[in-house]
């Protein structure tokens, strides 16, 4: 999973047709492994990027897509925002998203 070191990057990335991101700061004691779970379930959507944000280190994208928590996992799709789990993580109902976008 690569990690977005700047706004500018976050915003070339998610023009994609489908992006997962995982905002999380460096002192969650829940983001650790909710990543590490997050990574497993991607091995299933080998075509679909992922990336890691820490709010720390681009402040902006926690105000400007209003993340109140983490860790929060959000998928976009070609600059939009279609998706946003936030602390509890609902993997079958990012599964269904994309297996509707996926066929």
């Amino acid at each position: 999973m690569n990690t977005i070191k700047n706004y500018q990057d976050f915003q070339e990335i998610i023009k994609s047709e489908l992006v997962v991101i995982i905002a999380k700061t460096k002192t969650c004691n829940v983001c650790k492994p909710l990543t590490d779970k997050l990574n497993t379930f991607m091995l299933d959507y080998p075509t679909i990027p992922t990336y890691q944000i820490y709010l720390e280190d681009v402040e902006i994208f926690q105000g400007q897509h209003l993340v109140f928590t983490v860790p929060t996992v959000i998928v976009f799709s070609e600059s939009k925002e279609i998706l946003r789990e936030s602390r509890f993580i609902d993997f079958d109902k990012i599964e269904r998203l994309f297996n509707l976008y996926l066929g």
